[in-house]
């Protein structure tokens, strides 16, 4: 996140027009640009104060081979403006929307949005469009497909009473159980398999000591699905 003063409107200056700036501060908070004002004046026949707190980010941006504008965010980017296209597939790593994304869109037909981005955002910018088109909310991962060694592991591995496989050595759960209410993944398990929860519904899981997910790379980290159609993720610091 970059922010820079000449990014910003002079807010202190436009309040002025409408009452007394008493107090301008700008500092970095949390690795934003926060800038808190203190107003006051006498309006009709009262003492009036107001206290004015303005938060500036500013990212980086790119465009993608369609023509939409990505903005950098922490662990992965924000759709800034969706193009004027018949159909857009949003990048996976895209989980938040900028609320004017997809104004003036006026040929957007089709549009994927990805797991990652919840009910809010995607509500908040289509209340934005100018027409209607159609919307598919995805609850997994666009790419479902496991290689065939991966497959082969599958076939080979061991399935517990409750329908869920694991690798031979029980350190990897490779696929769950397509619908379950709640799930204790052993301890002794290491590796979740990026893919070994797609299509598949549960209410609580937990997950063992022994699964540093927050070690693991992005890439590596599994596909729960979405919070519409997912329950709670419990991580256990310690041992059952």
């Amino acid at each position: 996140m970059n922010s820079d003063r000449k990014y910003s409107l002079n807010y202190g200056q436009m309040l002025k027009n409408r009452m007394s700036v008493v107090f301008d501060d700008i500092g970095i908070e949390e690795g934003e640009e926060v800038e808190r004002m203190w107003l006051s004046d006498i309006i009709d026949g009262k003492y009036v104060e107001d206290y004015v707190v303005v938060r500036r980010s500013a990212y980086d941006i790119e465009t993608d081979e369609a023509g939409a504008v990505l903005a950098k965010i922490e662990n992965g980017r924000m759709l800034v403006k969706a193009p004027d296209v018949a159909y857009y597939r949003i990048p996976e790593d895209v989980y938040r929307i900028a609320v004017n994304a997809f104004k003036d869109c006026n040929a957007l037909e089709e549009l994927d949005v990805p797991y990652m981005v919840d009910d809010y955002e995607i509500d908040n910018a289509l209340k934005q469009c100018d027409h209607q088109f159609k919307v598919h909310l995805w609850n997994w991962s666009y790419d479902s497909t496991r290689s065939e060694q991966l497959e082969k592991e599958i076939a080979e591995g061991y399935v517990d009473e409750y329908g869920f496989v694991y690798s031979q050595d029980r350190k990897r759960l490779l696929k769950a159980a397509p619908k379950v209410k709640e799930y204790w993944i052993p301890e002794g398990v290491e590796k979740i398999d990026h893919l070994a929860f797609h299509h598949c519904v549960f209410e609580d899981l937990h997950l063992p000591s022994t699964c540093r997910m927050e070690e693991w790379p992005s890439e590596e980290y599994p596909v729960f699905g979405n919070e519409r159609i997912q329950g709670c993720i419990w991580p256990w610091e310690e041992p059952y």
